[in-house]
């Protein structure tokens, strides 16, 4: 299937590993020329070169904390300078760890919605503008099944996928008439470093092996296996393209059957 992508021009912030990085390498496969963000510059550097290599795609980097404002802008403006416009944006950045509610301090707190919600939001408000001018765009938010499910050590989690996909749908309502098109993806137990940075620190919460958790975890999964990055990458290309050109404020579940809700 043709998706319709070739010279298409993205975002993929949290691009250097895990989701972010499959978001990428899937977009790339399609022949959008796409430009990651991460705050980690080495890896960073490293991810760019062989998706480069992998791909055979057009992918260039930019270092970016989306904590801030200034950060975020640049990377809009540097992916502008690049490839002349932007058509995608895939907010991906930042996965929130587990944590014990009671024992979170304000200063912790405020830095989780910074990690995540606050950082989409950045992104958003530099993205929408030459999307608008275009009078075409995808925005992908990736959020987590934590937003419809509550759990006692996923309330920071929870509370910050939950935002997103408010933001989601609302935002596809506002944009719209501009035909700007935005989804959520909601991925559950993935197979990546930040997965097993999750079972970690489920561990040390309850003081369980991490073997433990992790077989635990994998059980409560209809399909009997953690999800594998490239199968969220490939449902995010394929909002991203012409072919979902009648799709927008849907919220697309790729958690092996994990949520009960209908």
């Amino acid at each position: 299937m043709n998706l319709g992508l070739a010279g298409k021009a993205a975002i993929v912030t949290g691009g250097s590993r895990g989701v972010g990085r499959a978001c990428a390498a899937s977009l790339l496969r399609e022949g959008a020329r796409v430009m990651i963000s991460a705050r980690d510059t080495t890896r960073l550097e490293a991810t760019r070169a062989a998706l480069g290599e992998q791909t055979g795609g057009e992918v260039r980097a930019i270092a970016a904390d989306l904590a801030r404002d200034v950060d975020a802008k640049a990377l809009i403006d540097a992916t502008l300078k690049a490839f002349g416009h932007l058509d995608i944006l895939v907010n991906s950045a930042a996965t929130v760890i587990p944590a014990d509610f009671v024992s979170l301090t304000e200063e912790r707190w405020a830095g989780i919605f910074e990690q995540k919600l606050n950082g989409y939001v950045r992104c958003l408000r530099y993205a929408i503008p030459p999307m608008r001018a275009r009078r075409w765009g995808r925005i992908i938010n990736i959020s987590g099944v934590a937003a419809r499910e509550g759990g006692s050590r996923t309330i920071p989690v929870g509370l910050n996928n939950a935002a997103v996909l408010n933001l989601t749908k609302s935002l596809a309502w506002a944009l719209a008439p501009d035909n700007i098109l935005v989804n959520a993806v909601v991925p559950h137990i993935i197979d990546t470093d930040r997965q097993d940075e999750t079972m970690r620190a489920i561990a040390d919460l309850t003081g369980r092996p991490e073997a433990e958790i992790r077989k635990e975890r994998v059980a409560e999964l209809p399909l009997g296996r953690m999800g594998r990055p490239e199968e969220v990458g490939d449902v995010v290309a394929f909002l991203a393209s012409e072919r979902t050109s009648f799709v927008t404020g849907a919220a697309w579940h790729v958690d092996g059957g994990a949520a009960h809700g209908i």
